[in-house]
């Protein structure tokens, strides 16, 4: 019996996750291999912080996309959609209890505001608190109705956030090319927001 479509779509969307996650996990790889030499523990903190990122940057595009991903995946692309959000959240977690680990120190999770520069090259810590904020709103949407979209919006805030942070004090964007990375996923990011912004305006004016 041939394989329905659903099923092969299945199959792709579970194809496109194990293949992102190794593309991910090889640039990663590769990103550590050529940086400063540390300990394990040291490499954990610096993957979990670029797979967490790229994990959170997938979770937001793959949002303005919603359409032309259900009609490749169907149903599935849910399911890959909340595989990046979840992954985007136990990575962005694992990388400062690692920082708590290595420094002794649980205050890595407070934000700073002792200075503009402080906060802005720590800013990492005030966006865990936002995607955790937001990944509740989407929990707990059918209780907070309508409203739960607008909250989620923060995970774009706490992008920004993530991204000002790794150009900042990132071990792995210190030269001017790594650099570039951050700042073109940074730019796509408004993209994606220009496409929504486009896209909710289209369908209030077909109501």
């Amino acid at each position: 019996m041939a394989p329905s479509s659903r099923d092969e779509r299945r199959r792709r969307g579970l194809l496109y996750i194990v293949l992102t996650g190794l593309a991910g996990a090889g640039l990663v790889a590769i990103s550590i291999a050529l940086g400063p030499v540390g300990t394990v523990l040291d490499w954990g903190i610096r993957a979990a912080a670029m797979l967490g990122y790229l994990a959170v940057f997938l979770t937001a595009v793959t949002s303005a996309y919603m359409r032309e991903l259900f009609q490749l995946l169907g149903r599935p692309f849910i399911r890959v959609h909340h595989v990046y959000s979840v992954a985007g959240l136990v990575l962005i977690t694992l990388h400062p209890l690692g920082v708590a680990i290595r420094s002794s120190d649980l205050l890595v999770f407070l934000p700073d505001f002792s200075s503009s520069y402080q906060f802005f090259s720590l800013c990492g810590r005030a966006a865990w608190y936002l995607i955790g904020i937001a990944s509740l709103a989407a929990v707990f949407r059918t209780t907070i109705g309508q409203r739960w979209r607008m909250i989620h919006y923060v995970n774009y805030v706490a992008f920004f956030l993530v991204t000002v942070h790794a150009i900042l004090i990132g071990t792995d964007f210190l030269s001017p090319v790594p650099k570039a990375i951050p700042v073109a996923m940074a730019l796509a990011m408004v993209g994606v927001l220009v496409r929504k912004r486009i896209q909710r305006r289209n369908v209030r004016r077909r109501r």
